[in-house]
């Protein structure tokens, strides 16, 4: 088979593969640990309840949707959207920690949202480098991504809880000579940002903690995402409460650029995506346009060697999935810089 027969035959099997409509959502958006004190079906009712809470928030990335009439009614019958439940012992932990880990139906989630024009934030979470500096009475640190410190834990946790993915530093040799503690201690960022870029991160934030006389705790944050600057502080008696401010604070701005908010079929428009080459780059770009909250259905429209035409049904506007890409490792805009063309990511 000589390569025009080659290229002939695999147009041919792209046109008669399947396109996915929506694919269902990742599971671990929608699951949730919470303590309790037994396993009676009270306390578990209690249980569900704050579960099913807790995922609403992060799954809309706003705190305050717990007080949305629909959302009131979700959460008066939690049990009706749960798929999975289980009690564990948390290891490690003296005396030992009964937990209720609970998976919740997350298609029927997302469609009661997206219905009642509530926002909605998918899988589309950039991956956010933290560098951060911490002074606990005299004792100062970079956190990395081996660390043991409270703090490390702390923040780890509270970012699980909002779904929020969080890598640290290696703080290896090569780290360790571009970024030192007084850069972060004393706001020179601009070193920070260019040692991030081996990392290739999405999002880049900057932390500062310290612990005051009184023995509270005090934060400065600075996020670098999409070419803007967000900057806020906090400040709290206990790490742990601190943690969660600092990470609520991140997770509430990348939702309010990444979640999508409508009730009514949005508009449809039609992409080109190159550097489609294979029935395996095929398959990836399909299920990738089929995984964004952004996109309600997707068709395949013209197949070219090479490339491949989409016409899109959107949740929102053209400008909520060029920012959702913008943040993926999938797709990049093409060179020829025009509107609605894409370059598959090899």
């Amino acid at each position: 088979m000589d390569k025009y027969q080659q290229r002939s035959f695999l147009l041919a099997l792209l046109l008669c593969l399947p396109v996915l409509a929506v694919q269902a959502a990742a599971p671990a958006l929608f699951e949730a640990e919470v303590v309790v004190s037994d396993q009676t079906p009270a306390q578990r009712s209690v249980a569900l309840k704050s579960a099913l809470g807790e995922v609403l928030v992060r799954v809309t990335g706003q705190g305050s949707v717990l007080e949305a009439p629909a959302v009131q009614t979700l959460l008066a019958g939690p049990e009706q959207l749960v798929q999975q439940y289980r009690y564990f012992t948390e290891p490690n932990q003296e005396p030992p920690l009964l937990k209720l880990w609970v998976r919740f139906d997350g298609d029927a989630i997302r469609q009661t949202l997206q219905q009642q024009g509530l926002a909605y934030w998918g899988g589309e979470r950039p991956d956010t480098l933290v560098w951060l500096a911490v002074e606990d009475r005299g004792n100062r640190y970079l956190v990395s991504a081996d660390d043991t410190s409270e703090v490390h834990r702390e923040v780890a946790v509270a970012a699980r809880a909002r779904g929020v993915p969080v890598v640290f530093p290696l703080m290896d040799l090569e780290d360790q000579a571009r970024v030192r503690y007084a850069d972060i201690w004393g706001g020179f960022f601009d070193k920070v940002v260019s040692a991030s870029q081996r990392y290739n991160p999405p999002a880049i934030l900057i932390g500062r903690l310290n612990r005051m006389p009184s023995g509270g705790w005090a934060s400065r944050w600075q996020l670098e995402m999409g070419g803007k600057t967000r900057s806020w502080s906090d400040s709290h008696p206990q790490l742990d409460v601190l943690a969660k401010q600092g990470i609520d604070d991140l997770a509430d701005v990348q939702a309010s650029q990444l979640a999508i908010t409508t009730n009514t079929a949005g508009s449809t428009v039609v992409i080109s995506v190159t550097g489609i080459n294979t029935l395996a780059a095929y398959a990836r770009t399909n299920n990738y346009l089929a995984s964004l909250s952004s996109i309600r259905n997707l068709q395949v429209g013209e197949v070219k060697p090479g490339a491949v035409q989409y016409t899109l049904q959107l949740n929102g506007s053209m400008q909520d999935l060029t920012r959702t890409v913008a943040i993926g490792t999938v797709l990049t805009p093409a060179a020829d810089g025009m509107p609605g063309t894409y370059l598959l990511r090899q």
